[in-house]
């Protein structure tokens, strides 16, 4: 009997995920665990294991596609087997009889949503495109001219409309709103760069003016010419989430940023101590980090006001803490976040911390551990980096930037000038809610925590 292996549900949050990379192909013999093909969220990378064994009968969609959860994307059985009931969209998006084992490859595109058509002009007849390509040339208006897809099938798929868009005429956004209105577009148009103009539609392209004969100079040797290598690196979906998240976030929040810095003299020995006895009082691999997002959890819950979000002009305020912190990683940032760490100790919640940010590294973080933070850190302090200006994530009302320690010499009461170390920390803030005032007062009691945190972390 045949059977659908779905799109599984990486999370509660995550509605579709990308289809990256296919393992298999029509006619494999798999078993169930088997590794079938990986995808991606905006936040991981997942390798799906196959839920079922058989003969692979059908695969439903193209790398590049953007697949809704729990949709079949593979259908497995025996060979010849009928299949058509398991067909996303229904039985006549499929042939009726599936294909031997020896068969080429097929690829199955489920029977898409329906989409309105791209505002582009296209040149000649293509193959079919897959629907994060008609997303892109719908967001890109050009003259799209006969592509060769690089998909399965020679299906297009975004990377050719992509490389296509760079050496294509644009239209502006009138000559835009004039071909979706039915009025042609000619291949080049009379704008910079050969942009197609409102003036040009409807009309066949400018003639290029004759190229000016070039005044007489003086002979000059060359030097040697150096080849400049130009490597093309992919734009990938979680960077294209990350520009999208960080430029909405810029425009839709009045983002200002206040710098403070504190004594960390007592708290570089007390990470000593710890280190030297972390073992014995079961606090090993406590570092600087960890002890500086302690004492941001204590400081938040003296400062609700901070610890919350905004949106639709309401501010919701949090009991709990859900801290996030920034994780580099090789995908690009990822932000996993602490739920409740206002009930963890220092020693929990740096095991916490140091799980998660393997997860995130690992690429295998569970989405739903990377949603609902309330206040978020970012510490660029390993990187050398003093102070910067963190981008507050919207709807969070703040984040904390930690920047390195630094050296300073300070005259003591008796006039002495003594060497201390201070760690210095950059808040943005929303100003639409939080004003400067509020903010201050919160680096005033994390400077306070951090510059006594053996006494914070006896009264717990």
């Amino acid at each position: 009997m045949a059977t659908a292996i779905v799109m599984p549900k990486a999370g509660n949050s995550v509605e579709e995920c990308l289809l990256s990379k296919w393992r298999i192909k029509v006619g494999d013999v798999i078993a169930e665990k088997d590794i079938i093909c990986d995808i991606e969220t905006d936040k991981s990378a997942i390798e799906v294991e196959a839920s079922a064994g058989g003969t692979v009968l059908a695969l439903f969609g193209s790398e590049g596609d953007l697949i809704p959860v729990l949709q079949t994307i593979v259908v497995v059985g025996n060979p010849g087997e009928d299949f058509s009931a398991l067909v996303p969209g229904g039985a006549e998006a499929a042939p009726a009889v599936a294909p031997a084992p020896a068969a080429a490859e097929v690829v199955v595109e489920a029977a898409p949503v329906a989409t309105a058509a791209p505002a582009a002009a296209v040149a000649g007849d293509n193959a079919p495109m897959s629907p994060r390509a008609r997303k892109f040339v719908a967001e890109h208006p050009f003259v799209v001219p006969k592509i060769a897809g690089s998909g399965a099938g020679g299906r297009i798929i975004e990377a050719d409309v992509e490389a296509a868009y760079r050496t294509s005429p644009k239209l502006s956004s009138a000559a835009a709103a004039m071909l979706a209105d039915g009025v042609a577009a000619p291949a080049a148009g009379t704008g910079p760069g050969g942009m197609i103009l409102a003036s040009d539609m409807g009309k066949p392209a400018a003639a290029p003016a004759p190229a000016a004969k070039p005044a007489e100079a003086p002979v000059v040797a060359a030097s040697p010419a150096t080849e400049d290598v130009v490597t093309e690196k992919p734009f990938t979906q979680i960077r294209k989430i990350i520009a999208k998240r960080l430029h909405e976030s810029l425009a839709t929040m009045a983002q200002y940023t206040l710098n403070a810095e504190a004594d960390v003299t007592g708290l570089l020995e007390l990470r000593a101590k710890i280190k030297d006895n972390g073992e014995k009082l079961g606090l090993a691999n406590i570092n600087i980090g960890d002890m500086v997002m302690y004492a941001v959890i204590k400081a938040l819950q003296k400062h609700p006001e901070i610890n919350g979000e905004f949106a639709d002009n309401v501010v919701k305020l949090h009991s709990s803490v859900n801290m996030a912190f920034a994780c580099d990683t090789p995908r690009g940032l990822m932000v996993p976040v602490l739920h409740n760490s206002q009930n963890m100790s220092l020693a929990e919640m740096s095991k916490t911390v140091k799980v998660l940010a393997k997860q995130a590294n690992d690429g295998n973080l569970n989405p739903d551990l990377m949603a609902g933070g309330t206040f978020t850190v970012s510490n660029l302090g390993t990187f050398g980096i003093t102070t910067f200006t963190p981008v507050a994530t919207a709807p969070q009302l703040a984040i904390l930037g930690v920047g390195k320690t630094l050296l300073r010499p300070v005259r003591t009461k008796s006039g002495e000038v003594v060497y201390k170390d201070y760690m210095q920390f950059s808040l943005t803030l929303n100003h639409m809610v939080v004003d400067g005032a509020p903010g201050a007062r919160f680096l005033q009691t994390l400077t306070n925590i951090i510059e006594n945190f053996e006494l914070v972390c006896i009264a717990g």
